[in-house]
């Protein structure tokens, strides 16, 4: 396990004191939690499940059946072009 250190107002002190007594909590516990929680927060999951899925069926809605995806090459020529396009045409 590691530590942090960090410095704060008395005051800011006491108010997490309070806080995490009133939730049955140490400080440090309270404190790392808060920090997780900030955390995960920052970093929202990109999809649930039912998002996912949703967002597969509308992929596959916008192709028809039997259709290809392109092959490595095209998709390599298409991005080359995109990214520097032609200058005379």
């Amino acid at each position: 396990m590691s530590r942090i250190h960090f410095v704060v107002k008395e005051s800011a002190k006491i108010r997490y004191q309070a806080e995490a007594e009133r939730e049955g909590k140490s400080l440090g516990q309270w404190l790392r939690e808060a920090a997780d929680e900030k955390l995960q927060a920052a970093r929202p999951r990109l999809f649930t499940v039912e998002q996912l899925e949703a967002f597969a069926a509308e992929c596959d809605a916008m192709h028809p059946p039997g259709a290809r995806e392109p092959s490595w090459e095209e998709t390599k020529r298409m991005l080359v072009e995109t990214r520097f396009p032609d200058p005379g045409a």
